[in-house]
């Protein structure tokens, strides 16, 4: 996803707070395994093992059953040559169980994780057809035994289905939305970027980036459950959009608030109130990221208390407070990527993908946030993922 022309910084860490809370560190990792999409034309989900030290090792590609494929590039009316679906969360992990989506299929494949060995992953059941067009993003919950899919093709909105051990049921259309585009869509603006539970899984929140070339600021959308047991949603969402911002994308919930924080590829990032009353979404604070080319992806870091975004046009990662006042590190990185999209922290680690470009092989990179630098830079290529892969999830 790229708003202007990319630049490859390689500037020296800028330790503005990165290097904070040495002396109350926490495990070395929290995580098993990582889970990425090939999203060619035939789909895999690529499961990476973590080691102790939170490094990547070795790897295997498992199919999905189905079809990937990439949006069209508004600037060059080409499919894009990398962030090829242009969302966050086209692979979710929840519990012992992986998600992925087929965009070029119009399915959703769920599949097992093995606990004794979380590389090896199987399918349950079939995948899943969705009652929509190019599925980019996906979120589920083990409380509400759902998971939600969000496309953003001709036909563009958002189904649900229920899942059990023995696979997921019929996905059922929950919102339509308006786009006017086509299958595959243009973008990246004007699209569906994220889906995600919020409130305690109480909420679905839909992210839709809008256009500024035609001024549509585009919306969040927010649609509760029936009740606090049910998996019926209301029959209505309540949509939200936000004076100030233009391209809202990625984002994540602020545990144990009623606050989310969602990134802006125009300008940088928000952080956001969510009123579980009205379902209405405020702006509480608005970060502009100097030199920022098309800031989309955003993590939580539990162990650091702060947020993590990527941006598709730079090989940098920036850490910003939670509650959005201000940026507090920006870590420069130098390993030749042309630019980072979904990423994931956990534990002191953060992960971020690269698809790179075609010529710069798609990688991962993994960064000690305590330290402030990055420790190992795993290419993908071995593994069957080039410019196309997208998601980034762990276990």
């Amino acid at each position: 996803m790229h708003f202007s022309v990319p630049i490859h910084l390689t500037v020296a860490l800028l330790a503005s707070g990165i290097n904070a809370n040495l002396d109350a560190c926490p495990v070395r990792s929290g995580g098993k395994a990582l889970y990425v999409q090939s999203n060619e034309q035939q789909n895999y989900v690529i499961s990476i093992p973590i080691g102790s030290d939170g490094k990547l090792y070795g790897g295997i590609a498992t199919l999905t059953n189905g079809m990937g494929s990439d949006i069209i590039d508004g600037t060059t009316n080409a499919p894009a040559e990398s962030d090829a679906l242009s969302s966050q969360s086209s692979v979710f992990v929840i519990d012992d169980l992986v998600f992925a989506v087929n965009a070029g299929s119009n399915t959703l494949s769920m599949f097992k994780i093995d606990t004794s060995d979380p590389s090896k992953i199987s399918m349950v059941g079939e995948s899943a057809a969705i009652p929509g067009e190019f599925p980019v993003t996906v979120t589920a919950s083990t409380k509400r035994k759902t998971a939600c899919v969000g496309y953003t093709g001709a036909k563009a909105g958002v189904s649900c289905a229920k899942f059990t051990e023995h696979g997921l049921q019929q996905m059922k259309a929950v919102l339509d939305f308006e786009l006017n585009q086509t299958t595959p869509p243009v973008g990246p603006t004007n699209t569906v970027a994220q889906v995600f539970f919020a409130a305690s899984d109480t909420r679905l929140v839909t992210t839709v980036k809008g256009d500024p070339t035609t001024n549509n600021t585009g919306f969040i959308s927010v649609l509760a459950f029936q009740d606090s047991d049910s998996s019926m949603f209301q029959s209505h969402d309540v949509r939200s959009s936000l004076p100030g911002t233009a391209v809202l994308f990625g984002g994540v919930e602020i545990p144990h608030t009623s606050e989310l924080f969602i990134t802006d590829a125009s300008f940088g990032a928000t952080a956001l109130n969510l009123n579980t009353v009205t379902d209405r979404v405020s702006l509480k604070n608005k970060i502009v990221i100097e030199n920022q080319q098309a800031t989309c992806w955003a993590t939580y870091s539990r162990a650091r208390g702060s947020v993590f975004v990527t941006d598709a046009a730079l090989d940098r990662l920036i850490e910003i407070k939670a509650d959005g006042s201000k940026i507090l590190s920006t870590l420069n990185l130098t390993n030749g990527d042309p630019g980072l999209t979904e990423l994931k922290a956990v534990g002191r680690f953060v992960y971020a993908l690269s698809p790179g470009n075609g010529t710069i092989e798609a990688s991962i990179t993994v960064v000690d946030a305590f330290e402030g630098r990055q420790i190992q830079h795993f290419e993908l290529e071995k593994l069957g993922a080039g410019q196309r892969s997208q998601g980034l999830a762990i276990y």
